[in-house]
């Protein structure tokens, strides 16, 4: 099976590094990271269509509903998981109403919360290598 290409959006550099860090040492080659909804947005314009979104959830930065609806309109198969400072469990139930795969919170012990998240990719991978 092919690498999956996966897209980091996280305006904080220690983050975005760290998950990108995270996940190549876990054998996931194709990561690409941005700062910016719009960068990555203009990737996938230029038809780079990641089958993996990992994005912060911060709309005073632009990363909010509006970018997340444009990411679904681009492509619909595109696993989305938020991986975010916020612990707010009612948006974390509107981002899953709205597509999101999986909400996984950023907490003081980042380490524990990539791992989370490289753990349910695995299992995303997995259950869609089933249907």
């Amino acid at each position: 099976m092919k690498s999956p290409i996966i897209f980091i959006v996280d305006k904080n550099p220690l983050h975005r590094n760290l998950a990108k860090y995270h996940l190549n040492m876990n054998k996931f080659v194709n990561v690409h990271a941005f700062q910016t909804s719009d960068e990555c947005l203009y990737r996938m314009q230029k038809n780079m269509i990641p089958d993996f979104l990992i994005t912060d959830y911060n709309p005073e930065n632009h990363i909010g509903f509006g970018f997340l609806q444009t990411v679904k309109e681009i492509s619909d198969s595109i696993q989305i998981i938020v991986f975010s400072t916020m612990d707010d469990p009612i948006i974390a139930m509107k981002l899953i109403d709205a597509g999101v795969s999986d909400f996984i919170v950023k907490t003081g012990n980042l380490d524990f919360g990539l791992t989370e998240l490289i753990k349910n990719m695995n299992y995303l991978i997995k259950e869609n290598a089933l249907s």
